[in-house]
Parts: structure tokens; C-alpha cells; sequence
């Protein structure tokens, strides 16, 4: 029996297939009623309308209805999902042709994961893709991103700090900020976003999602306090949370509580000294250490005032003492 999926509103035109049970490729006469029973994955990238999908629809226009490249049509539990090609199907809707010629690409996947997993690899190997896009991908895939998605929906992939209601941060800049600060002197980890989300588990992921939600509490979406979602401030606010509330870096260091930190956090957006400073910093060796005797000495005078009492902040070998420059 013959394992081509037929789609309504398609002529098929019989190719040579690739040698696989799981897919088949065929040449077809593709019509808006086809196209229109096809669903978008929850991985695909945002649809971006540029000047190179309006050309490529004046182009189907004098060159006989045909849409360049294999479109790749994935099919689980009987619906059929576009997995790549969505701006060429774009096109084709702003052509406004009543049908063109194209390849398909038919595969059957067991699992929502599976398709997407394929769809990384598939784009990976046509062009470089961003790091968040590689994330989206993979996110059916790893329950630890799906977690921080769930959990915090401030964290993205795309269209970050554009609107008062997009995310703030980036998932890819996230987690090489968590990662980075697990080292003894916090820094961007130079580790791809598919191996990063490897070394994500479920419960590295609820770490994760606390801390973001007590700084998330702290900052939230204003446009003044986006700096502080920048790669410097959350790589030694994520360094100092693993040290004083997830465990204590000395036996005479403070150990706090998250509400004491998020407090803490709530003071460094109220200073407008340590926000201005910001501006134009990053994750530097330069700009690090400063960093921290900033954000430090603020920490401390806000539990100090809350308390009564001084606490002792780590002061780890690359913290330079207090220099302010």
C-alpha cells in the first residue's frame, strides 16, 4: 500500500521519491483550497511580510505559477502541518494566482517533537538561524523551555522590548546569562543554544523560572528599566542569587531569602545612579567588577535598613574591592 498522504486541491505528479518509508516527494498543482487546510506549527517563526516575498510574488506571476524550492508538509494524527516554506506560501496568497506548480515534501512524524526537531534541521542546514529560532524549535522537544515559557511569559524569541506587552528578554540571552553564572566569575558562556537547552533539565529549568519571576517582580516591562534586562546586570544578579539564596558562598557570607533578594532587586530600578551607569556597559572585565560594587553596596544598604543589621556579601577574587568606574 502506498503511503502518500493525497491533499485536497492537489493534482499529483508522480517524481522519483527519496528511499524513505516515512516521507515522499511530490511535483503537484497547488490551489488556495490546498493550502488553506494547512495548519502553522507552534515552532514556525513569526510570518515576516519583506520586500523579497512581495518580489518573489511578482516573480510567480511572469515566470508561469512556479514556487521555487521543496515545501515540507509534516502529518501527525491526520492533520497536516506546514513545516517549512511559509513564506513562499505568503507569496503565493499575495499573488493572488489561482494556483502554481511546487514540490512537496510529505513526512509522517509520531509526535509533535519529532516535526519539530526536523524542522532545525532542515532550516539549519538552508541558512545560519538565530539562536531563538533554534530554541522555538527545539522547544517541543525539551519540557525545561516549555517550563520557563509557561511560567514566564516575558521571556521570548522574538519581537523583544517592542511593545508594552512583547517580552523583555530574550530565551537564548536568558540562558547564557544562567549558564555563564555558574562559573566562579560570571560570564556569557560560549556554548551553542542547541547544546545549552541539552543541559537544561526540568529542574534546572524551576531554578530558572524563580529567579526570573523574583526579578520579573522587581523590574517588570517598563521602558526604563529595560537596561536592566541587558547581559550585564542579569549575569551578576543570576551570579549573586546562586551564592547568597540557592546556597551561601562562605560560612560568614549572608544567606538570603528570595523575597529579602527580590527587595534588593526592587532597589537597583530606584537608583537612578546605578541605571544611568548602565548605559553602554556589558559583560566585560572592564565593566564587571564595577558592576558588582555597585549593585552590592545597594543590596546591602536596602537589607540593612530592612534589618538593622550590615549583612557580608561575597567578594570573590575577580570583585576588585569598590572601585567606581
Amino acid at each position: 500500500m502506498s503511503n502518500v498522504v493525497q491533499l485536497r486541491g492537489i493534482k499529483a505528479i508522480p517524481i522519483k521519491a527519496p528511499k524513505s518509508v516515512r516521507s515522499t516527494t511530490e511535483a503537484v498543482i497547488l490551489t488556495k483550497d490546498a493550502i488553506a487546510a494547512w495548519k502553522d506549527p507552534p515552532f514556525q517563526r513569526p510570518k515576516r511580510i519583506n520586500q523579497k516575498v512581495m518580489d518573489l510574488a511578482e516573480r510567480m506571476k511572469t515566470d508561469g505559477g512556479i514556487l521555487p524550492g521543496i515545501l515540507t508538509i509534516g502529518v501527525l494524527d491526520r492533520e497536516k502541518w506546514l513545516v517549512d516554506g511559509q513564506h513562499r506560501i505568503e507569496a503565493f496568497k499575495i499573488s493572488e494566482l489561482p494556483e502554481v506548480y511546487a514540490e512537496i515534501r510529505i513526512c509522517h512524524f509520531d509526535s509533535m517533537a519529532d516535526m519539530s526537531d526536523e524542522f532545525v534541521e532542515q532550516n539549519s542546514k538552508l541558512a545560519p538561524m538565530r539562536p531563538d529560532d533554534i530554541l522555538r524549535g527545539l522547544e517541543a522537544s525539551y519540557p525545561g523551555l516549555a517550563m520557563i515559557r509557561k511560567h514566564c511569559d516575558f521571556v521570548g524569541y522574538d519581537m523583544i522590548r517592542r511593545g508594552s506587552a512583547a517580552p523583555v528578554v530574550s530565551m537564548s540571552a536568558m540562558l547564557r546569562c544562567w549558564f555563564g553564572s555558574m562559573q566562579e566569575t560570571p560570564s556569557s558562556t560560549g556554548t551553542s543554544a542547541a547544546n545549552i537547552v541539552k543541559i537544561l533539565t526540568e529542574d534546572e529549568a524551576a531554578l530558572v523560572v524563580q529567579f526570573l519571576n523574583v526579578a520579573y517582580g522587581a523590574w517588570k516591562r517598563d521602558p526604563e528599566y529595560f537596561r536592566l534586562w541587558g547581559s550585564l546586570n542579569p549575569s551578576v544578579t543570576m551570579w549573586l542569587w546562586r551564592r547568597t539564596v540557592l546556597a551561601q558562598y562562605s560560612p560568614k557570607s549572608v544567606r538570603l531569602t528570595a523575597q529579602q533578594f527580590g527587595k534588593g532587586l526592587m532597589s537597583l530600578s530606584a537608583s537612578s545612579d546605578y541605571l544611568d551607569w548602565l548605559v553602554g556597559r556589558g559583560l566585560s572585565e572592564r565593566d564587571r567588577s564595577p558592576c558588582y560594587s555597585r549593585m552590592r553596596k545597594i543590596l546591602i544598604d536596602r537589607i540593612a535598613d530592612d534589618t538593622g543589621a550590615r549583612p557580608i556579601f561575597p567578594a570573590p577574587p575577580w570583585f576588585q574591592g569598590g572601585g567606581k568606574s
